[in-house]
């Protein structure tokens, strides 16, 4: 996948994750990134807000591929769960 992002250092303690924009964070949970901006806004997708412009105050988001990971991974893991805990009943 391309959302793949370098580490700024190869010293394990100098490592800062980068943010993504929400392109690059629909692109690594495979929807569109009008999705993506949709679940940030409602706040249930982990997303760090940002202001831009200086009159019109706007809201644009920036994200961590590992939170992303984290939370999709949260996300599976309970449809998964829902769905072997409701057994079908004749």
């Amino acid at each position: 996948m391309s959302a793949q992002v370098e580490p700024l250092s190869d010293n394990p303690l100098l490592q800062i994750e980068p943010y993504v924009d929400s392109k690059q964070a629909a692109d690594f949970l495979a929807v569109d990134s009008k999705t993506v901006q949709r679940l940030s806004r409602e706040g249930k997708l982990p997303a760090h807000p940002l202001l831009a412009g200086s009159q019109n105050v706007r809201r644009t988001w920036r994200y961590k591929l590992s939170e992303l990971d984290e939370w999709a991974r949260a996300q599976r893991n309970s449809a998964s769960a829902g769905s072997a805990t409701s057994p079908k009943e004749k």
